[in-house]
């Protein structure tokens, strides 16, 4: 057992129970513990978290991917969950508790308006939809800066992308993502059970010979296994883009773990290899963030700024409007936090296009509550003010029930204003 473990081996049951917390250290005693177990002949396991309490998805995420390999490798897994009643829902509400045990576990169906589970990709349709989904959570819960918004998406996409391109992982990657309202921050993890960086790099760099100098050249602009698959600005960019957001990036990979942030940069050699990558980070909402500044690579100058998903989603391909569509939206519209998450989304769409109209199309919504247009509509008039809204939002295809609804929430929220400045 590892100093300071978090797991343990039971020989009598052949358990390997968890202790109260998992973080990114986790990974590294749970292989010490599944060697072990391996070593003595093992070929059915109990993964035990009854005693877990605190999980970070960092930790949590390359655990299954470790146990991917061992069901691959003919090892059978039985799970026992968390008694603490909101660590047990939480491992079944975000899928940790399926991609543990798809056996014991189904697939939750359950929605989070603030984070994205974690969710699997093996192919590049899969990819595309769970960068999307989480491009959606975070407009709808952020504010963000238009440059933070093509950095964060881009940086998702690359590392994404470098599991597929690289990785020859045979499950494809797994990926989860929050949103921290009252810190402003997005937070990502992303793993794979591949063949790590190490064997990837040395395709195009054979004398590499350590998975910490594999780290160091993957994190380098323009370095790529294969010009083929890409420029090799991936990493790298997203390191300019987590730390130059006052965030971090962590990356496992073997037996090397690299942490940077705008301060420090940590390199270590761990003891134990986890075969696969694991890349973690968050990246802040500050103003004074510049997306062509992080990607301008060879200081050129260029102003290279990415497309974002309003580019391809909500942008008409053929004139400068916007475009809203209703029914598409998961939100529901029956209560004041949905509202607040569509007029969310709405003012980060009007501030990344900047004088474009935006035309909020309500074809197929039969209804919405009072609340929600209050908290949508009637606020979103309140602060954009009657002028900059009537020339920017133009709702089309409503039916009678909600014209009369987003009208009487307009007409309230004025008249308050009105009585306030009496």
């Amino acid at each position: 057992m590892l100093p300071n473990s978090t797991c343990f081996l039971t020989k009598k049951n052949k358990s390997i129970t968890f202790t109260e917390k998992i973080n990114s250290i986790s990974i590294l005693h749970f292989i010490s513990a599944v060697k072990y177990a391996l070593k003595l002949g093992y070929n059915r396991l109990t993964i035990d978290f009854t005693k877990v309490q605190k999980v970070f998805p960092n930790g949590m995420l390359p655990i299954i991917c470790t146990i991917d390999e061992l069901r691959n490798s003919g090892i059978q897994i039985y799970v026992k969950l968390p008694k603490h009643h909101e660590t047990r829902r939480m491992f079944r509400s975000v899928n940790w508790a399926h991609f543990l045990s798809p056996e014991q576990y189904d697939k939750s169906e359950s929605h989070y308006d603030r984070h994205l589970v974690t969710r699997r990709f093996e192919t590049a349709e899969e990819q595309k939809s769970v960068v999307d989904d989480f491009m959606d959570v975070v407009l709808r819960n952020l504010q963000v800066p238009k440059d933070i918004l093509s950095g964060l998406e881009w940086s998702i996409n690359e590392i994404t992308d470098n599991v597929l391109n690289h990785s020859n992982s045979k499950h494809g990657g797994i990926i989860q993502a929050s949103t921290q309202t009252k810190e402003k921050r997005v937070v990502f993890a992303v793993a794979d059970s591949g063949r790590g960086i190490l064997k990837s790099m040395q395709e195009g760099f054979p004398d590499l010979r350590t998975d910490l100098d594999a780290i160091g050249e993957a994190i380098k602009s323009g370095v790529t296994r294969n010009p083929k698959f890409g420029q090799g600005n991936g990493l790298a960019g997203t390191l300019r883009v987590t730390t130059q957001t006052k965030g971090s990036i962590e990356i496992l990979s073997g037996l090397g773990r690299l942490k940077v942030t705008e301060l420090e940069t940590t390199r270590r050699k761990n003891s134990l290899s986890y075969n696969g990558t694991l890349v973690s980070g968050e990246i802040n909402l500050i103003e004074e963030f510049s997306i062509a500044k992080a990607l301008d690579f060879d200081g050129s100058g260029q102003n290279y700024i990415p497309s974002n998903i309003i580019d391809y989603k909500y942008e008409d391909e053929e004139a400068d409007i916007l475009k809203l569509i209703m029914k598409n939206e998961t939100t529901g519209f029956g209560s004041r936090k949905s509202g607040l998450q569509i007029r969310t989304k709405i003012k980060n769409l009007i501030d990344a296009r900047e004088g474009y109209p935006l035309i909020i199309n309500w074809e197929g919504v039969p209804v919405i509550s009072s609340s929600f247009a209050d908290e949508m509509i009637g606020k979103l008039f309140l602060e954009m003010g009657a002028m900059s809204f009537s020339s920017i939002i133009r709702n089309i295809n409503m039916e009678p029930l909600i014209t009369n609804l987003l009208d009487k929430a307009v007409s309230q929220r004025l008249t308050q204003a009105l009585d306030d400045e009496q």
